[in-house]
């Protein structure tokens, strides 16, 4: 016989998008606390005030393994919840271009599923075990992170719909939402990259953390940019059913 079993579609989603969140809070907190001058040391050894978020997991412990522990916890909720949002998307026949449409989603999705895995790979493989595969892992996910955004914002803004279909006030709300994450997320990005270049240019004091700094907040918006699927999805009487 097959065991049935119910979440809430709430539980789901708060537990997916708020473990990411705990997991930076913490590591960093602990680092700053317990590991302060192993985490902000860098080559030019001159004074930071932040470690980055893969000094802060590399070498320091306990916050490796409650890097890794919540990332292996959210990983699930994480695929689970973009496979839905795939079905959902897929079931707008008010969308124009219905021979096109469905293509371009999952095509869209599976960047999606690309930029998880990278993450995963960001999280079980530092740059202190092999640093070439943490690189590319972390260009990776930068790409299909941005790229994936900026399709699903296309898609929301651009993609035409029947004669009849207007975007409800929902969809309005969580497509404005998804575009101020995105350009605070790829804003971020780019100043974190200029503090990069400029600390291993001139090893000035305090310019790295403020690398570290953009870098957490590109995380940050990451996550926020994903948890508009919360604005969307039906958190009071939605129940997924799981059987075993």
């Amino acid at each position: 016989m097959s065991t049935r079993v119910q979440i809430s579609i709430r539980y789901l989603l708060w537990f997916a998008y708020s473990l990411p969140g705990f997991a930076l809070f913490t590591c960093v907190g602990l680092s700053l606390l317990k590991d302060f001058e192993k985490s902000t040391r860098t080559h030019c050894n001159v004074f930071n005030f932040l470690p980055s978020i893969s000094a802060s997991i590399g070498d320091c412990e306990p916050q490796r393994y409650i890097w890794r522990l919540c990332f292996a916890l959210d990983s699930i909720p994480r695929y689970l919840i973009g496979y839905l949002q795939l079905i959902r998307l897929l079931n707008r026949h008010h969308m124009g271009l219905p021979e096109l449409y469905p293509f371009v989603q999952i095509g869209n999705s599976c960047i999606h599923f690309l930029e998880l895995t990278f993450l995963l790979l960001l999280t079980y493989i530092s740059s202190n075990e092999i640093k070439w595969i943490h690189e590319c892992s972390f260009i990776g996910f930068m790409i299909c992170s941005l790229l994936h955004m900026l399709l699903t914002i296309l898609i929301d803004y651009f993609w035409p719909r029947t004669i009849t279909a207007r975007p409800t006030d929902q969809e309005i709300n969580a497509r404005s939402k998804r575009l101020k994450w995105f350009l605070i997320n790829i804003l971020s990005f780019f100043i974190s990259l200029y503090f990069y270049f400029r600390h291993n240019s001139s090893c000035e004091a305090n310019i790295y953390s403020m690398y570290c700094l953009f870098e957490y907040f590109v995380v940050l918006t990451n996550i926020a940019y994903h948890s508009v699927v919360m604005d969307e999805w039906d958190q009071n009487n939605g129940q997924l059913q799981i059987f075993f």
